[in-house]
């Protein structure tokens, strides 16, 4: 059985207004896809293609108007109580504004610590060695703990999101544009946490982007969507091979390594001399 299972998902926003004409507002369109365990499901696609509004549908921040989040299981959206917070636990996430996605006036130690408060009862002293083992294993250090975010790079920052999104053990961590709003030094490095994190803690990540060089750098499978809908999805190969306008567009958006051989967002190389 797959960790997660989205089936026949479809949602929008404002459909229930009398004044709006039919279907319009859909975001989501009867999209399908499964997740195992440890593994990372690389989700692509252009700006409103409906990718990150099915994050939030499987994090449980928005209801789809039909179809069902199956998690190790159990439908998110109908399941008991105790059920519920298990499966909520077991299900985490990173988002792209490190800095919104934060508390300004609580110290790193309260950030980590907050999923801790809220799920675990643990002393003084064992949570303050938790969160210095978290910090630690992110790359920063336990004296970090007492510093606020503004006094943090976004890089060090994303860490700290990062070290509270694993602190409850999850199986499953939705990284929303997680590394989009970082410098390409910073993307590399973070990326390269994430795959440590995922083979060291068993981790399975849903990696929602529309970079596809950093969805091929720790994606075991790829999902291209477009307009609401799953419209490809497998390996690199597959998708190199797929003759699809969206994945077309976003194959042809990556840059070439070095800057003489990038033209105008194209891929085209200069013949060597």
């Amino acid at each position: 059985m797959s960790l997660l299972q989205v089936r026949d998902v479809s949602h929008s926003y404002g459909a229930l207004n009398p004044f709006r004409k039919a279907g319009r507002g859909s975001v989501l369109s009867n999209v399908s896809l499964s997740i195992e365990q440890g593994l990372c499901l690389g989700l692509l696609g252009a700006s409103g293609a409906g990718k990150s509004t099915l994050g939030k549908v499987i994090l449980g921040l928005e209801q789809p108007r039909s179809g069902r989040i199956l998690f190790q299981g159990h439908d998110l959206f109908h399941t008991d109580r105790p059920t519920g917070r298990r499966l909520r636990r077991d299900l985490q996430a990173v988002f792209q504004d490190c800095y919104s996605s934060v508390n300004p006036r609580m110290t790193a130690e309260q950030i980590i610590g907050e999923p801790l408060d809220n799920y675990e009862r643990l002393s003084q002293h064992e949570q303050r060695r938790t969160v210095g083992e978290l910090l630690e294993r992110v790359g920063l250090h336990s004296d970090d703990m007492r510093k606020l975010p503004h006094e943090f790079s976004g890089g060090q920052l994303q860490r700290i999101n990062i070290a509270r999104a694993i602190a409850l053990k999850p199986k499953l961590i939705v990284l929303d544009e997680a590394v989009s709003s970082l410098d390409m030094v910073n993307q590399t490095r973070i990326l390269a946490l994430l795959g440590e994190l995922k083979s060291t803690l068993g981790l399975s990540f849903l990696f929602i982007t529309h970079d596809i060089k950093a969805a091929c750098s720790i994606s075991d499978d790829l999902a291209v969507m477009d307009n609401g809908e799953v419209v490809e999805r497998g390996d690199k190969d597959r998708l190199a091979a797929s003759t699809h306008p969206a994945v077309k567009n976003l194959l042809s958006s990556m840059l070439s390594e070095h800057p003489r051989n990038r033209s105008l967002g194209r891929d085209k190389a200069r013949p060597s001399r």
